[in-house]
């Protein structure tokens, strides 16, 4: 969260000082909204045996979709260039995994044996600079994000999973409408790339350590937002 506060700051500043813009030529905005998202990574699993070297390796390519809304500040300096900043209140929750231990009768019939674990991805936030360009109400938009992964995991061994926090960027195009009294409308579609991940369950490398990586994480969404400007 530190990183994302400097780049919003010097972004601010930045514009400011580029633009020598007066109070009177800033446009404050707020907005709220929909967006339904895609989201995909690549999981690497490596698990140690006792003499510390690795056992099981585990590779797999996942995807899930979700919806969630998002709110926004936004502060317009002149007619080309806003900077924003977007968060997502409510989290979003990818599919649960579960594992197939019980199936295995040296763990038992009554199906205690089973792992499960998924991921909420906590506290979205996304510092942005949108840029108007001369076709009509289309604009560029551009930005750094910033999110928790907190991982939550029911383990046959009792074993827990460190949560972890990953960054990234965003880059998309939209189409603005204005309607009246300072209102509007907006439609876009983003992308986005987030920075590798890694967790364990907390074991020494010598006493079955369990190392997860998530990396080639991307997203992509189309979003519809209500808009006022003051």
């Amino acid at each position: 969260m530190k990183k994302l506060i400097i780049v919003a700051v010097f972004a601010i500043f930045s514009a400011s000082s580029a633009m020598s813009a007066s109070l009177t030529d800033i446009t404050p905005s707020v907005g709220i909204s929909f967006n339904n998202a895609a989201f995909a990574g690549e999981g690497n699993s490596r698990e140690n045996n006792e003499t510390g070297s690795v056992d099981i390796t585990t590779d797999e390519y996942g995807a899930f979709a979700e919806t969630y809304g998002s709110i926004f500040l936004e502060a317009g300096f002149g007619d080309v260039i806003s900077l924003g900043i977007e968060y997502v209140p409510s989290g979003i929750s990818s599919p649960t995994n579960t594992s197939r231990e019980s199936e295995d009768s040296s763990v038992g019939s009554n199906g205690s044996g089973n792992s499960s674990v998924s991921a909420d991805f906590e506290d979205l936030t996304t510092v942005y600079a949108k840029i108007n360009v001369p076709l009509g109400g289309t604009y560029l938009k551009f930005g750094f994000s910033q999110v928790d992964v907190v991982i939550n995991d029911k383990m046959a061994s009792g074993n827990t999973y460190k949560d972890v926090d990953t960054e990234g960027y965003t880059a998309g195009i939209g189409y603005a409408h204005e309607i009246s009294n300072g209102f509007s409308i907006r439609a876009e579609v983003m992308a986005s790339q987030f920075d590798d991940v890694q967790t364990d369950n907390g074991v020494a490398s010598t006493g079955n350590r369990h190392v997860v990586q998530v990396e080639s994480m991307w997203g992509a969404k189309g979003t519809v937002s209500l808009v006022k400007s003051f």
